[in-house]
């Protein structure tokens, strides 16, 4: 969910960028036909693309490194509620890795296709272990491993509408996401109870099948969210 989140908040930035200031000069649309038209439009989406890469980079996403960290919550009244959580060699890497594989615009059509990819996200931590005390029964647990997913595609199509009276719109929005392979190999430990198995299957299987099951409704949410933020800040 968190890779979907990240598409979702990508193409709305690029979506943005692609809006043309309205023209309705007879000469200038005879002049370009059907063609696709290779220029500004796609470079201004690219250059949003890139910036979008360089803050996720900036605000320290990609890479992500935790050497070694303790935080702590509780509660003014900690039997209550208090919690401690220990990190140590924690990485992600790869969200910032976007790659564009195809843009075209065409300004006749006012429509926008693309097809963008992130190669390969990596997740790992050496430990990360917790205790949670609520109401004064304690709960620990223990993790560590890695996952890592190769091959995240969206392929979209942003439809425009431009008006005299009405303005610019986004009239809509398809797209089409797909995430490639998800290998995790993670060891949990709750409580004492070893529950790696567990994990490791529902990662490995139990996600990529319920991404499969629903994607026609996941593309379409994706969809509708994306053409909501972008009328909205048209």
């Amino acid at each position: 969910m968190k890779t979907i989140l990240v598409f979702t908040v990508l193409v709305a930035g690029i979506c943005a960028s692609i809006v043309p200031e309205p023209s309705f000069e007879p000469e200038a649309l005879a002049s370009r036909d059907s063609r696709f038209i290779t220029g500004p439009i796609e470079n201004q989406v690219i250059e949003a693309i890139e910036g979008i890469s360089q803050d996720i980079r900036d605000i320290g996403l990609d890479p992500l490194h935790i050497k070694k960290e303790t935080y702590v919550y509780e509660l003014p009244v900690p039997v209550i509620f208090n919690a401690v959580a220990f990190l140590e060699e924690v990485l992600s890497t790869g969200l910032s890795d976007i790659v564009v594989n195809d843009m075209n615009y065409s300004l006749l059509w006012s429509r926008l296709t693309f097809e963008l990819e992130i190669p390969h996200i990596h997740l790992s931590a050496r430990a990360a272990d917790g205790v949670v005390t609520l109401f004064g029964e304690k709960l620990t647990a223990s993790v560590d491993g890695r996952c890592d997913i190769r091959g995240i595609f969206v392929k979209g199509e942003v439809r425009v509408n431009v008006g005299i009276i009405s303005g610019i719109s986004i009239r809509d929005v398809d797209i089409d996401l797909n995430v490639g392979q998800i290998i995790s190999s993670i060891r949990l430990l709750i409580l004492g109870n070893n529950y790696s198995q567990e994990i490791t299957n529902f990662i490995n299987q139990t996600v990529p099948a319920t991404l499969a099951e629903f994607k026609s409704e996941i593309d379409e949410l994706i969809g509708i969210v994306l053409k909501d933020i972008i009328n909205e800040n048209l």
